[in-house]
């Protein structure tokens, strides 16, 4: 059984996900994949397309809202979807970077199979916790 990657936490409107990860690249890594099952079935998309995908943040918090924000870009704009994110977040002339190597295709509605619609990601109640032995990020989702 693999290790839990996200869970979703209670909010009355829109999807508050909490993403858990060892080191801030596997919290972000998961992150995303929680935004992309959010929105689709992600067991269902394949791995043939490879995108490399590099945002900056001033901070942690700006670094995940430009992920995020990215991810949502390729699948409202490019119709990409992806299913497996190999991170890396660094620190780079005094600001963040993550570069990530995005793996998944091209939409297909009847295959991918829609559950929500994510119209923004936001910064309300976004958070970046250091636990010592996890970090962990929570995000709202404007649905």
């Amino acid at each position: 059984m693999s290790e839990v990657k996200y869970r979703m936490l209670e909010h009355m409107t829109d999807a508050y996900i909490e993403a858990y990860g060892r080191d801030l690249s596997e919290a972000y890594a998961n992150a995303a994949y929680a935004l992309t099952d959010t929105i689709i079935d992600i067991e269902s998309v394949g791995t043939e397309l490879k995108k490399v995908i590099e945002v900056r943040g001033s901070d942690l918090i700006n670094l995940l809202y430009n992920w995020l924000e990215a991810i949502l870009l390729e699948m409202q704009i490019e119709q990409n979807v992806y299913r497996e994110f190999s991170t890396q977040v660094s620190k780079e002339n005094g600001s963040w970077l993550i570069r990530a190597e995005c793996f998944g295709e091209r939409f297909v509605a009847e295959k991918h199979r829609p559950k929500v619609e994510v119209k923004a990601v936001t910064y309300h109640l976004m958070e970046v916790i250091d636990e010592g032995n996890r970090y962990v990020l929570r995000f709202l989702l404007d649905l």
